[in-house]
């Protein structure tokens, strides 16, 4: 089993520092693209990134709710130098890494789409890293705003009760031998640790589904590091060439193992 690992609170401080010449408040941040300098030093320190037509990112100009903003990103890779890991950020977000993909096996193209929160208008960023350590970039702009804070009125008990749940599904045109053509949904608040609970008006501590691997017969096909810019409910959908060990079997079992920023950590088998 692979777990990826990302510490929630190391994170959060860091970037509490690095913003705090921004806002008052990085409950209320709001971080335009002149900022993306800061953001690239952050994650990426001086590595060259380069503009790329290998990869492109769609998201509507106008997001009608800012909690659930749809992002589809359509990518080609290269033989040569593939590509292991994409970064998806999030320029206006108190904390702009939305999520992690990581590819473990190379593949020819990738569909994906899923949901992000966006604080306030921004751009988004699909960062890829290539098995040589080049970073290639794509960007799309949404104006859209309020999704990362404002206040909580679930019942905490039943959230929690039911928070994790895992649903699975293949899609058509899923081609046997050929490509992995699947949906994921993962049923959690993904509370920001940035919002207010609405009875308490205290501060509601973090709370979200954070790392992800998708197994097809014990091969991780995928594994994903969710960030708090994830929207409510993560849904990833995708397609992709399945791994070489799989291309000439029937796949018997996929396995859905998470984890979140608690330690808890599910398993399901479909």
């Amino acid at each position: 089993m692979i777990i990826l690992k990302l510490d929630f609170k190391i994170l959060l401080l860091s970037f509490i520092s690095l913003f705090s010449t921004l806002t008052a408040s990085h409950c209320h941040a709001e971080l335009s693209e002149q900022n993306w300098s800061l953001i690239k030093e952050a994650f990426f320190s001086q590595r060259t990134i380069n503009n790329t037509d290998l990869i492109q990112v769609s998201a509507p100009l106008g997001a009608e709710n800012a909690g659930q903003v749809p992002v589809t990103l359509m990518v080609k890779n290269q033989a040569n130098d593939a590509i292991k890991s994409i970064y998806i950020l999030i320029d206006a977000n108190p904390i702009p890494i939305a999520a992690t993909y990581k590819f473990p096996h190379a593949f020819n193209q990738l569909t994906l789409a899923t949901r992000v929160r966006l604080d306030s208008d921004s751009t988004i960023r699909a960062i890829a890293e290539t098995q040589s350590g080049a970073l290639l970039m794509a960007t799309a702009r949404v104006n859209a705003g309020g999704g990362c804070a404002g206040a909580v009125s679930e019942d905490e008990a039943a959230v929690r009760a039911s928070a994790g749940a895992i649903k699975f599904q293949l899609n058509p045109p899923y081609r046997l031998h050929e490509s992995a053509s699947a949906t994921l949904q993962v049923k959690h608040p993904m509370y920001t640790g940035l919002q207010t609970d609405a009875k308490t008006k205290q501060n509601k501590p973090a709370f979200y589904v954070k790392n992800t691997d998708i197994q097809f017969d014990g091969i991780s096909v995928m594994q994903i590091i969710f960030g708090v810019g994830t929207a409510e409910n993560p849904n990833v959908k995708f397609e992709f060439d399945l791994p070489v060990g799989l291309l000439k079997q029937t796949v018997q079992k996929v396995e859905i193992i998470t984890q979140d920023n608690e330690g808890m950590t599910i398993a399901k088998v479909f």
